[in-house]
C-alpha cells in the first residue's frame, strides 16, 4: 500500500523523462492530504468544480490515483511497466484479433517494445515485436533480434517513431510525467464541468496532449482512527494532436492486474482503445501486468538507426 505519514507542502515528482531522471517539484495546497494505507474503500459521488483546480493539485492527484506516488517526499517510483492481454488491433491496415499482446515500456529511454501474435485469414498466427528508443525505431523477428550475429532479424522503421512514442505518452502514467515535464506548459481547463489537462508532448513529438480527469467519482478511504481521505482524478482518455494528425486514446477499469501475490498498489486501466480517422487502431483488454519496475530494455541493434 502506498504509505503517507505526513502532510507535505512540497511535491517531489521524478519525471521519468530523460536519462537523468532529474526531480521537479511542484507546490500543492496544505490542505490537500495524501493517501494512507486504508481499512476501508468506498465509493461516492461529488459535484462536478464550479473553477478549474491549479496544476499542480490537479497532477498530484492523479498520479496518486495511480500509485505512482511513494516514500514519505513522495517521489514518481513507476519507471518500467510490462502489461499483457487481447482484443484486436490494425495490422497492415486490418483489424486483427490479437492472440496475444505483450507491452513492455521504460520512461527514461524512453522506450517501448510490443510483441503480439494475431490470427491469420489462413494458416498459423503470425508474430510482430516492434520496438522503440529513443528517436529510433524497429521490427524484430524476435525480442532482441540483430543484437547477436545470425540471431534473428531487425529491420529499420523511421517511420514509425512517432506513432510508437506517442503509444508511450498516452499511457496514463506516461501522461502524467509528460504534463509534469511540461512545466509551465501544462494548463488545466475546465469545460462544461469536466477537468482538462491541456500540455506539448515530449520531443521530438511536435504536439499536444488534452487529458480528461473524472473528478466526481471518488474513492473514500478510511482508516482506523476515521481520518478519511478521497481518492479522485482518474484519467479517462486522451486525445492528441500530431502534425495536424488527431488520435484519442480511452481508458477504462482500472485496478491493479498484477499476480495475486504481486500487487503493488499501482492502477492500470483493464481496458485501453486507440482511435484514429474512424479506425480503431487498438482495442485491448489488460489481462495481466508487472507494475513492479520489471526488467525493461530496448538496445539497439548495430545497422539500426545509423548505430
Amino acid at each position: 500500500m502506498r504509505m503517507r505519514t505526513k502532510v507535505l507542502t512540497v511535491l517531489g515528482l521524478v519525471a521519468l523523462i530523460c536519462p537523468d531522471a532529474s526531480a521537479q517539484y511542484m507546490v500543492h495546497p496544505d490542505e490537500f492530504l495524501p493517501s494512507l494505507p486504508a481499512t476501508k474503500t468506498a465509493p461516492k459521488t461529488v459535484a462536478p468544480p464550479t473553477v478549474a483546480p491549479d496544476v499542480e493539485s490537479t497532477l498530484y492527484k492523479a498520479a496518486d490515483f495511480l500509485g505512482m506516488l511513494r516514500r514519505q517526499d513522495d517521489i514518481d517510483a513507476v519507471l518500467t511497466v510490462d502489461y499483457q492481454g487481447t482484443g484486436t488491433k490494425m495490422v497492415g491496415g486490418q483489424s486483427r484479433t490479437l492472440n496475444s499482446y505483450r507491452g513492455t515500456v521504460r520512461y527514461d529511454v524512453p522506450g517501448m517494445r510490443a510483441d503480439f501474435t494475431v490470427a491469420e485469414p489462413a494458416g498459423e498466427p503470425s508474430r510482430h515485436v516492434e520496438v522503440v528508443a529513443g528517436d529510433v525505431a524497429w521490427n524484430e523477428s524476435e525480442p532482441g533480434a540483430g543484437l547477436v550475429p545470425g540471431q534473428g532479424v531487425a529491420t529499420p522503421m523511421p517511420d514509425a517513431v512517432v506513432d510508437r512514442l506517442l503509444q508511450i505518452w498516452t499511457l496514463p502514467h506516461g501522461l502524467v510525467k509528460a504534463a509534469v515535464a511540461a512545466g509551465a506548459s501544462t494548463t488545466v481547463t475546465l469545460e462544461d464541468g469536466v477537468v482538462y489537462v491541456n500540455f506539448p508532448l515530449p520531443a521530438p513529438l511536435m504536439g499536444t496532449a488534452k487529458v480528461r480527469l473524472n473528478t466526481t467519482d471518488v474513492t473514500v478511504h478510511t482508516l482506523d482512527n476515521g481520518d478519511q481521505f478521497d481518492i479522485t482524478n482518474r484519467i479517462e482518455s486522451v486525445v492528441t494532436n500530431v502534425d495536424g494528425v488527431m488520435t484519442e486514446t480511452t481508458f477504462s477499469n482500472y485496478g491493479d492486474w498484477n499476480e495475486a501475490d504481486y500487487k503493488s498498489d499501482v492502477m492500470f486501466p483493464g481496458r485501453i482503445v486507440r482511435r484514429r480517422g474512424g479506425q480503431t487502431l487498438l482495442d485491448l483488454t489488460v489481462t495481466l501486468t508487472n507494475t513492479y519496475n520489471p526488467y525493461v530494455i530496448m538496445p539497439v541493434p548495430p545497422g539500426i538507426g545509423g548505430r
